[in-house]
C-alpha cells in the first residue's frame, strides 16, 4: 500500500494513523497540508469529568440522540417538575455538560428545567473531531426533539455554537455567553503561530475548513450574527483570561442591540465558571 492511498484514506477518517506521521507528510506534500493542518485544528481532547462534577451529572437523566454517525449524550435535570422554563447548557471546546458543576444546583433549585449536552468528540458523546457548524446543527437537532430553550448558557466556544445554532432556527429569549470569542479567525491565527505556519500554508488550511463547515469564517464569526439577533445577551468575560482575550467579550457584546457586559478579575478563563460572584450574577439576570 502506498503512503499517499494510507493517508488519503487516513484524511477520509477510515484508516486511522498517527497525527505526527500525517503531519510528516503533509508538510512534504502541500496538496494535502491543508487537509492535515484543519484535521489536527479540529481535533478534540477528551476530558473526563472530575469527582464533583461527576455527583452534579448523576442527579440528571441521560439520554442518547442519534444525528447520522454521531451519537450525542444530553442530561437533564428537572425533568418530572411541571414547568414551562428551560435553560440548555453548551460546553466549550474540550469541556463537557459537568463544567457547569458549580452552576447547575443553583439552576435547578429555581425549579427550571436544566438540559446540557456533551458536543461532538466531547464528553461522552462519540467522535473525535467537531467544529462550530457540526455542533450548531446538533444542538438544532436536540431542541428540535425537546423544544426550545428560555435561555442558552455557554462557556467559549459554546458561545459560537449557540450564536449559529440560532441562524439554524433555534429560539431563545436570554443568552449568557461566558468567555464567548468574537473572531474566529483569531483563533485560527493564534493556532498558525504556534505551528509556525506559512502564509500560504494558512491560507490553504482556511480554503478546507471554509469547505468543510460549507461556511467563510466570518460569516461564523460573533460579530456577525450578534447584530441580526433580538434577544438580551450577558457577556461575562475575565479581563485576565488568556485563552480567549478579554477584547472579545467586549466585542461581542456590542454586537448584540441588547447586549451588557459583566467584567470579573483573577478568575481566567476556566475557573470563571467556579465563581460564586458569576453564579450570583447568572442568577440575578435569570430573574430580572
Amino acid at each position: 500500500m502506498s503512503i499517499n492511498s494510507t493517508i488519503v484514506r487516513s484524511l477520509n477518517g477510515t484508516y486511522p494513523i498517527p497525527m505526527e506521521k500525517k503531519w510528516e507528510y503533509g508538510k512534504q506534500n502541500s496538496k494535502w497540508f491543508g487537509y492535515v493542518t484543519v484535521q489536527r485544528f479540529l481535533k478534540t481532547d477528551k476530558q473526563s469529568p472530575s469527582r464533583k462534577e461527576l455527583e452534579v451529572l448523576d442527579k440528571a437523566n441521560r439520554y442518547w440522540l442519534q444525528v447520522r454517525e454521531h451519537k450525542i449524550q444530553y442530561y437533564v435535570w428537572n425533568e418530572s417538575v411541571d414547568t414551562n422554563e428551560m435553560i440548555l447548557l453548551v460546553h466549550g471546546w474540550n469541556g463537557q455538560t459537568g463544567n457547569f458543576a458549580r452552576i447547575i444546583p443553583s439552576l435547578v433549585e429555581r425549579g427550571v428545567r436544566v438540559v446540557g449536552i456533551d458536543l461532538p468528540g466531547h464528553g461522552v458523546s462519540s467522535g473525535r473531531y467537531s467544529n462550530i457548524v457540526l455542533s450548531a446543527n446538533i444542538v438544532k437537532a436536540l431542541t428540535d426533539q425537546i423544544g426550545n430553550p428560555n435561555v442558552i448558557i455557554t462557556h467559549s466556544f459554546g458561545g459560537a455554537v449557540a450564536s449559529v445554532a440560532q441562524e439554524l432556527g433555534v429560539k431563545t429569549e436570554k443568552l449568557i455567553y461566558i468567555a464567548p470569542p468574537s473572531k474566529l479567525e483569531l483563533l485560527i491565527q493564534d493556532f498558525s503561530r504556534y505551528l509556525e505556519l506559512r502564509d500560504e500554508e494558512i491560507q490553504n488550511m482556511r480554503t478546507v475548513l471554509e469547505k468543510k463547515v460549507k461556511r467563510t469564517m466570518a460569516s461564523i464569526d460573533l460579530e456577525t450574527i450578534g447584530p441580526k439577533l433580538e434577544n438580551e445577551l450577558l457577556v461575562i468575560h475575565d479581563r485576565g483570561d488568556f485563552e480567549i482575550p478579554y477584547e472579545m467579550g467586549e466585542a461581542v457584546s456590542k454586537a448584540w442591540k441588547r447586549g451588557t457586559l459583566f467584567s470579573t478579575e483573577g478568575l481566567g478563563h476556566k475557573m470563571i465558571l467556579r465563581s460564586d460572584l458569576v453564579r450570583e450574577k447568572i442568577l440575578g439576570f435569570l430573574t430580572s
